[in-house]
C-alpha cells in the first residue's frame, strides 16, 4: 500500500508507525549531527581538565588544605563542628568575624554543599575541594592570598527580615 501513496503521505504513514505525531519532522539525523556530537563530547572531556578557575596552583590529585590550615591563615583555631564522609566543617572567630571552613572529599561534594548553602546568603571563597564562608568579601583577603580561590556570593533570603 505504501508504494501507491504519494511520498509525503508515505512519510507521514511511516512516522505514525514509528510513534511520531503526524506532521512532526522526520527523526533522521542530519549531516551535522555526528560532527556536532563529536565536538560536544570533546568539549565535555577537555572542559574537566581545567579545574576551578582562580584557585591556587594545586593539582587535581593533591589534597586540599585542612580546615586547620585555612583557619591558621586568619590566626585562629578552628573548632571542628562536623566530620562526615563527604566533608569536614570547622568554625572560628577572628577580629569579631565568624568564619566557616569546609573541606571536601571531591569537587562534586563541594558543589552540592555550596549550591544548597548559597540560599542562606554569605560570601564564599571557593577553592579546589575547600571553601570558606563569611559575611563580606573583604574579610577573605588573608585566606585568598595564601590559598587562592574564587569569591562567590550567596543568594540571601530577599524579602525576609525587617521592612
Amino acid at each position: 500500500m505504501r508504494d501507491q501513496l504519494p511520498q509525503a503521505e508515505a512519510d507521514s504513514t511511516q512516522r505514525r508507525y514509528e510513534g511520531a505525531p503526524l506532521g512532526a519532522p522526520s527523526r533522521r539525523p542530519g549531516r551535522l549531527a555526528l560532527p556536532v556530537a563529536a565536538a560536544v563530547s570533546a568539549m565535555l572531556l577537555l572542559g574537566g581538565c581545567g579545574g576551578d578557575s582562580g584557585t591556587a596552583n594545586v593539582s587535581k590529585s593533591s589534597k586540599p588544605p585542612t580546615v586547620e590550615k585555612l583557619a591558621s591563615a586568619l590566626k585562629c583555631k578552628a573548632d571542628i563542628q562536623k566530620k562526615v564522609e563527604d566533608y569536614r566543617l570547622g568554625v572560628c572567630k577572628a577580629n569579631k568575624t565568624l568564619y566557616t571552613f569546609v573541606t571536601f572529599k571531591d569537587n562534586r561534594a563541594k558543589r552540592g554543599w555550596l549550591d544548597y548553602s548559597k540560599d542562606y546568603g554569605g560570601t564564599y571563597l571557593v577553592g579546589s575541594r575547600w571553601l570558606v564562608v563569611t559575611e563580606k568579601p573583604s574579610q577573605l583577603g588573608p585566606i585568598q592570598a595564601q590559598f587562592g580561590g574564587t569569591v562567590e556570593r550567596g543568594r540571601g533570603h530577599g524579602g525576609h527580615g525587617r521592612s
